[in-house]
């Protein structure tokens, strides 16, 4: 019995420790997570629940670095933190799981086992844009005597781990403000022993004790108390400004039992400050400085506007180059410029515009790499020529005036990597900085002016040309369709003719081999008939653009059809299987009953006796899904692209006809905003033909 209360004395007092390590943990309001060696985190507070809006089951077994907008640098800080053992104010973004990023400081380094290796990093939050509740958890455990004693031992080791990790000082005091427990960084902070610091007054190491002991009281009445600024005095006299995050902790049965306070030594901060007052001091002649920068640019941007506004007024290219020139030389008040443009076609620079230039000297051009304009073109970069002697002849041979200039300045004028020339200023100063990218900003401009004007004049002859196009090939479409109703009335005629010679002649003949002759001239007439008839309409549908549409189903029209070749099934010995029952109304013109004829036909004509074949109709969402199936020989990949094209025939085993027909099915169907296509049968030998048309 002795042996039992000892053991139930041992758990009592390691139950009250835990509690209190993990209260403390739990009772912090700066969220706090360990993570093992891989950055894989292993326990997290209250706190970082809250901040996550994830639940610790969530959390527990997760990457840190997934709740960050940078994950690379979340990562980089456990590693840094490991290599390190310890990282103060490392800087991340946490996103919650509803999108919300919270700036936040993390102080962490890392934790040992009872061995002393490494398991791991503990890091400590500090909420830089809103702090937060602390909510208070009491873990309860469950597990047999034994067992207790040595999960309690491991996680009293854990949590003071934790707390003795931490790079924040840390302390815990009754409700009368005495020490009762402290970190190992309050104990370096202090410069004082633990044992010298628990049982005296917390106030005692501050240079403002009754604030301090204010700070308490607070804490006690108010349950929290956020960023409470304090200096601490260690026994050497140094002075450290802390700021203190605090809140109360509670018994097992919730009875208040003092005060748990985490310290952020505020010293890089308020160094921070005293730099911005100095800053603060010159703001008056920085706000000066600035305002003549902005002046300065204001003044920039006016004349670049100005300039633009001259760029964009006309399309004219002549106008535009000569215009845009002269506001430059206005506007940097240089002596002279001229524009160069590039003839590709002559391989060189001829001069388009200029301003204060003798005009006999603007016949001369330039080849690329001749000169500064062919220069500054051939290698498409700005070349600033210097100090030019005074009475030289630099100026003439630039075919400039003969007043020599200071500077001169050369700039290329490109647009999407192409050469469209070269413009050059004379300047009786040097050339600045903001003047040399003023002016290569404003030649980009110029540029795009280029571009657009070469490109209006291109427009307009291509216009031209298309109008005479667009001529030719009217007169083109009138002489096809005359030809089209020459070629069907001219050949019907006699086409006709032969076929009523012939079926005389058929019904006089009593000659076998004679009669012979006269079918294969029947036939074949009959072939030009169709030929004739077919090509006329494929004719017809081509030139078509519109057709009228009323409403039809479908179903009823595709069983008309079927109506119509019952008898070639018949002969055939083919079973037509319709599936489909119900009404499939869409916006058609009559001829889409050709459609369906040239399918139903074709599908005869390619099936062998005794087959089947199947008509369905199908919802395929916004449209109807007509496809007739055979059994037929099927149809080779390379040869479906060919079907739909005219006079495009595939090898059909001896069956001959127009290779019209199903072009025509293709006209017909996009007259009518559908599609066509052909398939194997999924279910054997054989082929599906399919259409698709619009729903009414």
């Amino acid at each position: 019995m002795v042996e039992i209360s000892k053991l139930e004395k041992k758990i009592e007092e390691l139950e009250e420790l835990q509690r209190y390590n993990r209260g403390l943990i739990e009772a912090s309001i700066d969220p706090m997570l360990t993570t093992d060696i891989d950055g894989v985190i292993t326990d997290v507070n209250e706190q970082m629940v809250r901040i996550t809006e994830s639940s610790r089951g969530e959390l527990i077994g997760t990457p840190f670095k997934i709740y960050f907008t940078d994950p690379e640098e979340a990562s980089n800080g456990i590693k840094k933190t490991l290599a390190d053992k310890i990282e103060r104010d490392y800087e991340l973004t946490l996103v919650s799981r509803t999108g919300k990023e919270i700036q936040v400081s993390y102080n962490a380094t890392v934790f040992t086992d009872a061995d002393g290796y490494v398991k791991g990093v503990f890091a400590v939050a500090r909420d830089m844009t809103e702090h937060k509740r602390l909510e208070n958890e009491l873990a309860k455990y469950t597990e047999n005597l034994e067992k207790k004693i040595e999960e309690l031992e491991e996680l009293h080791r854990y949590n003071r781990g934790l707390i003795e990790a931490s790079i924040d000082p840390m302390l815990t005091t009754d409700i009368d403000g005495v020490i009762t427990d402290v970190n190992e960084q309050m104990v370096q902070i202090t410069e004082s022993s633990r044992d010298g610091l628990i049982g005296t007054p917390f106030k005692n190491y501050f240079t403002d004790p009754e604030k301090a002991s204010h700070g308490i009281k607070k804490t006690l009445a108010g349950k929290t108390e956020r960023d409470y600024e304090l200096t601490i005095v260690s026994r050497t006299g140094k002075e450290i400004h802390v700021s203190y995050n605090a809140t109360v902790f509670t018994d097992a049965d919730g009875y208040i039992k003092g005060v748990f306070a985490v310290a952020r030594d505020m010293t890089e901060h308020k160094r921070l400050e005293n730099e911005l007052a100095k800053y603060t001091e010159n703001l008056e002649v920085m706000v000066e400085e600035r305002t003549e920068e902005l002046r300065m640019q204001k003044e920039r941007e006016s004349s670049y506007n100005q300039i633009m506004t001259v760029l964009n007024a006309s399309i004219d290219l002549n106008t535009m180059l000569k215009k845009g020139l002269n506001e430059i030389i206005e506007h940097l008040n240089a002596l002279s410029g001229i524009i160069y443009l590039y003839d590709s076609e002559a391989n060189v620079l001829k001069p388009a515009a200029s301003h204060a230039v003798n005009k006999e000297l603007l016949t001369e051009a330039f080849e690329l790499g001749e000169g500064i304009p062919g220069e500054t073109a051939l290698e498409r970069r700005t070349i600033i020529v210097r100090d030019i002697p005074q009475g030289g002849e630099y100026g003439v041979e630039l075919g400039l005036m003969e007043i020599a200039p200071k500077t001169i300045m050369s700039v290329p004028i490109v647009f999407h990597k192409n050469l469209l020339g070269t413009i050059l200023i004379e300047f009786l100063t040097d050339v600045s900085e903001d003047v040399q990218k003023f002016l290569q900003r404003v030649v980009s401009q110029f540029g795009i002016a280029i571009n657009n004007a070469q490109s209006y004049i291109m427009v307009q002859n291509m216009a031209q040309e298309l109008q005479e196009y667009s001529g030719q090939l009217e007169k083109s479409n009138q002489l096809k369709d005359l030809f089209t109703d020459i070629l069907r009335h001219d050949l019907l005629n006699p086409a006709g003719l032969v076929r009523g010679f012939t079926d005389v002649l058929l019904s006089m003949e009593i000659d076998g081999k004679n009669k012979e002759l006269l079918n294969k001239i029947h036939r074949n007439n009959e072939k030009l008939i169709d030929l004739i008839e077919t090509a006329s309409k494929f004719a017809k549908l081509e030139s078509t653009e519109e057709l009228e549409f009323v409403r039809n189903d479908i179903g009823e029209i595709f069983k008309n059809v079927v109506d119509n070749f019952t008898q070639p099934a018949i002969d055939k010995e083919i079973k037509i299987e319709f599936l489909a029952d119900g009404e499939y109304f869409t916006k058609a013109n009559t001829i889409i009953e050709d459609v369906f004829s040239n399918l139903l036909s074709n599908a005869i004509k390619y099936s062998p006796d005794g087959s089947r074949i199947i008509i369905n109709i199908q919802d395929a969402g916004t449209d109807w899904r007509i496809s007739v199936t055979d059994f037929g020989f099927g149809i080779q990949d390379e040869d479906k692209p060919k079907l739909f094209q005219r006079f495009k025939r595939v090898d059909k085993k001896g069956i001959k006809g127009t290779g019209l027909g199903l072009a025509i099915v293709k006209r017909i169907v996009e007259l009518h905003g559908g599609d066509v296509g052909v398939e194997n049968n999924p279910a054997g030998q054989g082929s599906v033909f399919w259409v698709t048309i619009g729903k009414a």
